[in-house]
């Protein structure tokens, strides 16, 4: 992530894990993946007790569930929203961000986040992590494109859901 510099970009929280030396991984979640999925829950708790530093949207239910239990269990998050940045953080998102695990950043000035702009962070996550996970529906049309593209040159990980 250190060749994306962050020029215009509103940021709260530690801006140590946007140039931190730490392994970034990149989450990608269907919208309609079961976020109670067993799989992803191991995953985001194991991800979390090595404090490993995830970057996603975290907008899908799925990618949300993976950043709450994740934090819960000592992982890092770099959060890039679609949108303004939140005016309350609550659980462990909060706790989080007061002990300096979380950077939450958007360049967006908008009350919510439209396909243009989950599109962009979905490119900049992928452009600034070397290691990604995806959990898929199958036919996913916004994230199924970004799997394929990246998935020959990156180390990339899948979780297909159920057909």
């Amino acid at each position: 992530m250190n060749k994306i510099k962050l020029i215009g970009i509103k940021t709260e929280g530690s801006m140590r894990l946007w140039y931190g030396p730490e392994t970034k991984i990149g989450v990608f979640a269907s919208r309609d993946f079961d976020a109670n999925d067993y799989r992803l829950e191991q995953w985001a708790a194991e991800t979390g007790r090595f404090h490993q530093c995830l970057v996603g949207t975290f907008h899908s239910d799925a990618e949300r569930r993976i950043l709450d239990i994740a934090l819960a269990n000592g992982a890092f998050a770099v959060w890039l929203h679609g949108c303004d940045l939140p005016r309350v953080y609550r659980g462990e998102v909060a706790k989080a961000m007061e002990s300096g695990r979380l950077l939450s950043l958007s360049c967006f000035h908008r009350r919510h986040h439209n396909e243009a702009t989950a599109r962009y962070c979905i490119h900049l996550t992928s452009m600034c992590t070397r290691k990604h996970t995806f959990f898929l529906n199958e036919n996913d049309s916004l994230l199924e494109p970004v799997y394929r593209k990246i998935a020959w040159r990156c180390n990339a990980e899948l979780f297909y859901g159920d057909r």
